[in-house]
């Protein structure tokens, strides 16, 4: 059967933006899999120094002292996961705007929100901080591990990279 309702009018194309991941791949991995079993592992670790009775341990120390030392390990583990694994997001990138998430949100910001961008270097690795001109949904820095292409995409639009 044929169409019955065609029109003369075209219907309006929508221009979408192309964008490219400017982030790593090991983003996902060092944002959500490393938090989860470093976690996971030392949480069981200290639970277990916790529920087996001294007597069981075959220990040259007192047990206080392996429970403490796992205590503030598993502490400084939650530390570290704080302040620099979850601080990492994914950023993809068009021409007008660029859009960053965590995985769970995304949030888009024009290119002119960006106050600079610049490179660093912690735990040697290499980590790129977009400073906004103001705070926005992640805070007024946004720290990403750079993917392969990232170097060349901002390049191509002229985007000066600084050291810190």
């Amino acid at each position: 059967m044929e169409n019955q309702n065609v029109s003369s009018q075209e219907p309006e194309q929508v221009k979408t933006e192309t964008t490219e991941c400017l982030s790593s791949n090991m983003t996902l991995f060092w944002r959500v899999f490393m938090p989860i079993f470093g976690g996971v592992f030392l949480t069981g670790l200290l639970l277990t120094f916790l529920l087996i009775p001294e007597e069981e341990l075959y220990l040259s120390f007192p047990i206080l002292w392996a429970r403490l030392f796992l205590f503030a390990l598993w502490l400084g583990w939650l530390l570290f996961v704080r302040r620099t694994l979850w601080r990492l997001k994914r950023v993809d990138a068009g021409d007008t705007h660029f859009y960053v998430t965590n995985y769970w949100i995304t949030v888009r910001y024009p290119w002119a929100d960006v106050e600079k961008v610049e490179r660093i270097r912690r735990l040697g690795r290499k980590l790129v901080t977009i400073h906004l001109k103001a705070p926005g949904r992640f805070g007024q820095k946004i720290t990403f591990l750079p993917g392969d292409r990232f170097e060349a995409w901002m390049e191509e639009r002229g985007v000066a990279i600084g050291q810190e």
